[in-house]
């Protein structure tokens, strides 16, 4: 038999028509070979060679042909498709019986081919000399030894096991030419076929998922039981998954013929992005989804047992390794920076399982398959959730495809190749493999190979021309011309073809009961319409007795296409029939079924009232407008440990619902690194760039003066030295995306600060501080006194504080944009640009306060454009509305205790928020809300704050 499933499904098949069929055994051509002469190659010290380890010695021959520059493949990729058409085309030689000596360069249209194909040819037979390799081809003189089988035996062949000339002279020899043959089954759509043609039912369907509840669904209505039930897939890739996922979800059991992928697997999933992570340098995020998702897990020790998966996800982003193999490094800097010992245990933990992964990639798993198959299975076993008996069997599928690598030895090449031949490898790997149906079960099978478990229903699907086309593409290598002249036992793609589809029609008349078939009509994932199999057309005629009839006539007098979700009296199979059936009508129009989803979905009801709150014009909770009694928010007063900074203030004043998501809710934003191909740093991290160095550069020549009446004396090659150093550190935190990116930044920034020296050249104050910190710790804000009534807690830094003259300063913001934004004749602009007016005021009376300049007044301050876009600019505010600023800050506070946060007044603020999703229009909305007369009393705080300028 072509498989012992097959003969098996076929003996119970005759013995539930017949009766019991005793001291019968079920035997493949190779299994019952190799049995035969197993004696004779131990004798002989030979070991048989598997295909699977044939097409590896292939694919090593063949790296090292291409790696010549003489050779007929110098330039050609060996990747596996190249090496599976050559595998086949020494097969198909060996099979005919053909050797390299035999083989006519003249049989050949290309003669380097010839020459090549015979090279190969005659290398592969070196090898298995060499090694003491026997392929199915070398058995063939082992079984000629052999003694005639002495017993009195009646062999039954099925003929779909005679495929080349060397099974005929393997089954001549092994029976002495003593066997008979199955009788042929008519094709299912002859005349004289048994087929029940009459009993056959046909519809076609809106996609594979709609086929295949359709068949679900057919067979509850009917109540069929499970094990009465074949379902023969036309296409496994595509139907297999969608009769796995709604037969899980309906609790119905199946068995598989041709098992299901492993990515159904954690073991699987974890093997895939193990490859990804690698193949993206090391990106973090497979790392992480991998944890998330939870198809792997850390090992931990006894005194680890509390750290949870959770926390080592938060701890792995707050890294910001992004991706690159020395970022990962960052592990051990934080495990030198943290303080808790919680930190560190969980810190540890990570740095061990990345240490161990390195440790994995050496340069031969980067370089061969049989290293990268190692590494993959001691990840897979070490790290993967392995839950079951399929997640075993994954592991299993791995090694043993190491396995088959053995016999070629070391296969070296680009690491790019390596993870193709791997990644090819993993997906031909299955789990649940039953090639013999189960009591109790749906029994599923491919169309190789369905139509044979007996059972008297069976539904046949995907059957649409694209899935029962046979390709008759010729062998690249050995063309059917070269075929014909090289030996008549060489099989054409024609000839293949033709005994493929005469052979898979003959299978399928061995179908009895009642067969339904079924098709894809239209394809909603690609938009476009499909035709049927031919041989369904072939049926529809016979049954309905109108051999005339075409594809299209046949499709317009089927009923309507099955579509995903039943309707009307058709069974539910989940809740999407329930629901559809609620809210279709008998014409197919869709009803008002809101008020049914809401009652179920309350999230969903929750989330129409907001949005219908936002678009209306009153005032609401959905608008950031909360009731203080009943959302209390803590405002911060002297005393407390909560603080403000300038930073926290422009928040509120550009965006109140900014601030509030982000201080009073607390939510952030993902810590960890997104690749952008296109950019190294983001607007923040070059600012934070920039500061470092001009910081840097500032506090090295301010202590080389001598006095601290002497004016800075600037050095231009210092400057570039501590850039490069800041470079380099940056780099070490934020991975580039690639070299390009980094240095054209990098030329960027070094422009930058060229166009910063220029500009402090000509300037004449002194610094006096950079970075100044007003606040003493995190714990201990420092205490502005804004008026005898209000002291603000406060947090914060100063970019830079020059001496004016005795006593009187100046205080920088650095800005690394554009300086359209700020303009000169404004102070607050709304509250958005506070900074300067407030960090005046606390910078006055920190010197006051420390003691280092109880006379000390601020009387100037600039937002500082350094850079080549700023070109220097400043931006001035005054000093001398101290009066107004405190008026503003307690509008704030005001507004804030008064619960209004709404969304911004400008909606171009949108463009960069890190909440923008989740307000999505909010503030177009709002727009018509700030300018109705009825909301100005409870707005009044927050449009007071707007109007101070």
């Amino acid at each position: 038999m072509p498989s012992h499933a097959q003969g098996h499904m076929l003996l119970e098949r005759v013995s539930r028509e017949f009766g019991p069929v005793l001291n019968t055994e079920i035997k493949t051509l190779e299994s019952w070979t190799l049995e035969r002469v197993k004696l004779l190659l131990t004798q002989n010290e030979l070991s048989y060679l598997t295909p699977a380890e044939a097409r590896w010695i292939i694919c090593r021959l063949l790296q090292l042909e291409a790696s010549s520059n003489e050779s007929y493949l110098h330039g050609i990729t060996v990747s596996p498709g190249v090496t599976d058409v050559f595998h086949q085309a020494i097969v198909d030689l060996r099979s005919a019986g053909i050797a390299a000596e035999q083989l006519n360069i003249a049989d050949f249209e290309n003669e380097d081919k010839g020459h090549f194909v015979k090279k190969l040819l005659y290398r592969y037979e070196q090898e298995l000399q060499r090694k003491q390799l026997v392929d199915l081809a070398g058995l063939l003189g082992w079984v000629k030894q052999l003694p005639s089988l002495g017993i009195d035996a009646v062999i039954v062949v099925n003929e779909e096991v005679i495929r080349t000339d060397l099974d005929q002279q393997l089954l001549i020899a092994l029976t002495g030419g003593t066997y008979t043959t199955l009788a042929k089954e008519p094709v299912f759509t002859d005349p004289e076929s048994e087929f029940p043609i009459e009993q056959t039912e046909i519809f076609h369907a809106s996609g594979v998922l709609a086929e295949v509840r359709e068949v679900f669904r057919r067979v509850s209505e009917m109540s069929i039981p499970w094990d009465q039930i074949e379902l023969v897939l036309s296409n496994e890739e595509h139907y297999a998954g969608a009769v796995n996922t709604i037969s899980s979800g309906a609790g119905i059991c199946c068995t598989y013929a041709g098992g299901l992928s492993i990515g159904l697997t954690n073991a699987g999933k974890a093997a895939k992005l193990f490859l990804d992570w690698l193949e993206s340098n090391y990106n973090v995020e497979h790392l992480l989804l991998a944890l998330k998702q939870g198809y792997i897990r850390l090992k931990t020790k006894q005194n680890e047992a509390d750290v949870t998966t959770f926390s080592l996800i938060r701890e792995l982003e707050r890294t910001g390794i992004g991706w690159g193999k020395e970022r990962y490094r960052l592990l051990e800097k934080r495990i030198a920076e943290a303080s808790d010992e919680e930190t560190i245990l969980k810190l540890r933990l990570l740095n061990s399982f990345v240490q161990h992964l390195f440790n994995l990639v050496t340069e031969k798993a980067l370089s061969s398959v049989q290293g990268l198959i190692e590494a993959l299975i001691e990840f897979t076993s070490t790290y993967a959730v392995l839950k079951d008996e399929e997640e075993h069997q994954v592991l299993s599928g791995i090694k043993v495809l190491q396995q088959s690598l053995a016999a070629a030895g070391e296969l070296e090449m680009e690491t790019a190749l390596v993870f193709q031949y791997v990644r090819e490898g993993l997906s031909q790997l299955r789990i649940r493999v039953s090639g013999t149906p189960s009591p109790g079960h749906i029994h599923v099978a491919p169309l190789a190979a369905g139509g044979l478990s007996g059972r008297p229903y069976t539904f046949i699907l995907g059957m649409g021309e694209k899935n029962w086309k046979v390709s008759a593409r010729q062998d690249p290598v050995l063309l059917d011309e070269e075929r014909a002249r090289i030996h008549p036992a060489l099989i054409t793609g024609i000839g293949r073809v033709g005994r493929t589809l005469e052979q898979r029609s003959r299978r399928l008349g061995m179908i009895h009961g009642t067969c339904f078939f079924s098709f894809c009509s239209y394809d909603p994932t690609e938009g476009y319409e499909q035709v049927s199999a031919y041989e369904l057309l072939q049926v529809y005629r016979m049954k309905t007795g109108q051999p005339s009839t075409d594809f299209e006539t046949m499709l317009k007098q089927l009923a309507n296409g099955a579509r995903y979700a039943g309707i009307g009296s058709r069974l539910a199979m989940d809740s999407a029939d329930v629901w559809m059936s609620a809210l279709l009508s008998s014409g197919s129009q869709i009803k008002d079924g809101s008020e049914a989803v809401y009652a179920h979905y309350l999230h969903i009801s929750d989330g129409v009232i907001a949005a219908g709150a936002r678009k209306g014009t009153s005032l609401s909770p959905y608008d950031g407008i909360l009731d203080p009694s009943a959302y209390p928010v803590e405002k911060p007063e002297a005393g407390f440990n909560l603080a403000f900074s300038a930073s926290k203030l422009e928040m509120y004043a550009r965006c109140p619902l900014q601030y509030y998501y982000h201080d009073i809710l607390g939510v952030r934003k993902n810590d960890t690194a997104v690749l952008d191909r296109s950019k190294w740093l983001n607007a923040l991290q070059r600012g934070s760039l920039m500061h470092d160095i001009f910081n840097k550069y500032l506090t090295e020549m301010k202590e080389q003066r001598r006095s601290a009446a002497e004016p800075l004396t600037h050095d231009g090659s210092r400057l570039k030295e501590l850039t490069e150093q800041v470079i380099q550190h940056f780099r070490e935190q934020i991975p580039e995306p690639s070299e390009h990116i980094f240095r054209k930044e990098c030329d960027s920034i070094r422009k930058d600060v060229s166009s910063f020296y220029v500009n402090e050249q000509r300037r004449s104050t002194i610094p006096a501080y950079m970075e100044l910190q007003l606040h003493e710790s995190e714990e201990s804000p420092m205490l502005l006194e804004l008026s005898d009534e209000l002291t603000l807690p406060i947090r914060g830094f100063v970019d830079r504080v020059d001496a004016v003259r005795p006593h009187h300063y100046k205080i920088f913001d650095y800005k690394t944009g554009s300086p359209r934004r700020y303009k000169q004749n404004e102070c607050f602009s709304g509250g958005k640009q506070l900074q300067l007016s407030l960090y005046g005021l606390a910078v006055e009376q920190w010197m006051r306060q420390t003691g280092f300049d109880p006379e000390a007044k601020v009387i100037e301050s600039s937002y500082y454009f350094p850079t080549e876009k700023g070109m220097g600019e400043e931006v001035g505010r005054p000093q001398d509305r101290r009066k107004e600023l405190t008026s503003l800050v307690v509008a704030m506070l005001d507004a804030m205790k008064q619960g209004l946060y709404p969304p911004t007044k400008d909606p171009k603020n949108c463009t960069w928020c890190d909440y923008k999703d989740v307000c999505d229009s909010h503030a177009e909305q709002f727009k018509a809300k700030r300018e109705q007369p009825d909301n100005g009393e409870r707005l009044a705080r927050i449009l007071e704050v707007e109007r101070f300028d």
